[in-house]
């Protein structure tokens, strides 16, 4: 009877669709895979992007902090995407990311040989316009470095990218 009642269940089982994670980025914006711009903040300079697959994508920046004299830093990071925010019109996509990174930090000018490293966590929201090959971002990174000398630091970036 207890068996009869199992099978009774099993069989009353609906198949759940798969949750989708939103539109591709292929579609979000023309241009190829790779990106590279300008930002500003920490660090502001030159950034890039290098998109693998739809979900996942590799950044860069190169540049030092704003308002420091002689700081010089470099920043990688591997970033997940997520697209929760959905658009009506489908003109523009607005997908946020996470996902953790390093960075290298130096003073070439106030602590002369002094050079901080450590992990990151980047989150932030980037800004696609379907027809344009541009990104518009936003990041925050909180630091922990751990070589040299154990410290800390909370780096934020607004930047502009354009894909080729």
């Amino acid at each position: 009877m207890v068996f009869l009642s199992l099978v009774a269940l099993a069989a009353a089982q609906v198949v759940v669709p798969t949750p989708s994670r939103g539109q591709d980025v292929a579609q979000e914006r023309t241009g190829g895979p790779f990106g590279l711009g300008i930002a500003i903040g920490a660090p502001t300079g030159l950034t890039g992007a290098f998109s693998i697959g739809d979900w996942q994508s590799f950044q860069f920046g190169i540049g030092g902090d704003a308002g420091r004299y002689g700081d010089l830093s470099v920043t990688a990071d591997y970033l997940f995407h997520f697209r929760p925010i959905t658009v009506e019109s489908g003109e523009y996509s607005v997908p946020l990311h996470i996902g953790p990174g390093i960075n290298v930090s130096s003073n070439t000018t106030e602590l002369l040989g002094l050079v901080h490293l450590g992990p990151r966590v980047v989150a932030g929201a980037s800004v696609f316009v379907k027809e344009l090959p541009v990104e518009l971002y936003f990041d925050v990174a909180p630091t922990l470095y751990v070589y040299e000398e154990v410290t800390w630091a909370f780096d934020g970036q607004l930047g502009l990218r354009y894909y080729f």
